[in-house]
């Protein structure tokens, strides 16, 4: 059967993020929407605004948008809602993406008997020792495949969680090269002015949410000390919000100048923002802090400099002094020394821009992630002929 006769997949991402995610965007630019009929469920959590909502009315995309309120009920109504939709719909395939979603999504997908009911899992070990595990392995039991992006998640799924290793597929994010390079000194200008680091620097960036587990408490600390050799130093700070806000903005004020740090909630264009940047710090306290960590590939690929600790897809992808500067988790001292390594040697800090950029062009394409998505939707494994089996 050729594809101009072959019946479209009807495929339905259900997403429960507020925030822009540049991921799905990226997935749906790349698709061919040839074989696959695309529609979005959205689940806004308490009636939450979503940018993903504008974005698929934007591009005309059919979607359904679900207010689910945390509550029996509320979640009853949710799942039964995405059932009923699948029913009519007829739905092939549902990709479900974020915690919430991914309950709601694949029960209402399952009660559905929708056939193929895939989950990206994106949070790791933060259910562990708490009450909530169980729900964790509920949508393990749910998807007929669970999609890891790092080893690290495998391993956490396998060992901890006793998913089977069959219903597991390793398909790391990919990212669209093209955003991070050739951008306009317009562009750049803007967010220079808007963030006011004319006449500073080294400008150091650090592009993670208020949480204990980002580091953040490590890198401040290392930060003070870089600017007795560097006074101009500047740090920014993106993404200053989370439940660790208040115990951060104490140390800020504890440890640096006023005139040397600036918060910023969210940038959205975070392509030039990362050309604002001499350097970039990344310290996850934990090998399974995170999932994957996209903040690594972003910094390689804008041909930033990086001081990183190895979390989620980290270990599989760093060289220390080839493509990143490797420290310890929790230690400033570290933090420090490769700040300086970097900034104090143009040769290092050379080698780490064309070992980063090499990194992320040869493993993390996008086509590469959509080729592989794209296998699975079919029921197929990744890098099998899409026409071998159709």
């Amino acid at each position: 059967m050729t594809s101009e006769t072959r019946p479209k997949i009807k495929l339905v991402f259900i997403v429960s993020i507020a925030f822009r995610w540049f991921h799905l965007e990226w997935i749906l630019q790349e698709l061919d929407r040839s074989r696959f009929d695309v529609s979005f469920i959205l689940v806004r959590l308490n009636g939450q605004e979503m940018y993903m909502e504008r974005f698929v009315r934007e591009q005309g995309i059919p979607h359904l948008t679900l207010d689910c309120y945390i509550g029996f009920k509320g979640i009853v109504q949710t799942i039964w809602a995405i059932r009923r939709y699948c029913r009519r719909e007829q739905v092939d395939v549902v990709h479900t993406h974020i915690f919430l979603a991914s309950l709601v999504g694949l029960m209402g997908a399952f009660l559905a008997r929708v056939p193929r009911r895939l989950n990206t899992r994106h949070h790791l070990i933060s259910n562990h020792g708490k009450p909530t595990l169980w729900l964790d392995h509920l949508a393990s039991a749910l998807a007929t495949r669970t999609i890891v992006a790092s080893q690290v998640v495998h391993d956490v799924l396998t060992e901890k969680e006793g998913v089977p290793q069959r219903k597991l597929v390793h398909i790391p994010f990919g990212i669209d090269l093209d955003r991070f390079r050739g951008i306009s000194d317009e562009r750049i200008e803007v967010l220079r002015r808007k963030y006011d680091v004319e006449g500073k620097g080294p400008v150091v960036g650090v592009l993670a949410r208020r949480t204990r587990t980002k580091g953040l408490q490590y890198i401040i600390p290392a930060f003070r000390r870089l600017l007795e050799r560097h006074p101009d130093a500047y740090l920014l700070l993106a993404y200053a919000n989370g439940p660790y806000q208040e115990e951060i903005e104490e140390l800020l004020a504890e440890e640096l100048p006023e005139d040397r740090y600036l918060e910023i909630k969210f940038e959205t264009d975070v392509f030039a923002f990362y050309q604002l940047l001499d350097l970039c710090v990344h310290a996850p306290t934990g090998l399974e802090r995170e999932s994957f960590g996209l903040v690594y590939l972003e910094a390689m690929a804008s041909g930033v400099p990086t001081v990183f600790t190895p979390c989620g897809v980290g270990p599989e992808i760093f060289e220390h002094r080839e493509n990143t500067w490797v420290v310890e988790h929790e230690n400033s001292d570290q933090i420090y020394e490769g700040m300086v390594a970097i900034l104090e040697s143009p040769e290092l800090h050379e080698t780490l821009v064309e070992g980063g950029r090499r990194t992320v062009d040869e493993r993390f394409p996008l086509k590469k992630m959509v080729r592989s998505l794209e296998a699975v939707y079919l029921g197929e494994k990744p890098g099998e002929s899409c026409d071998a089996q159709a």
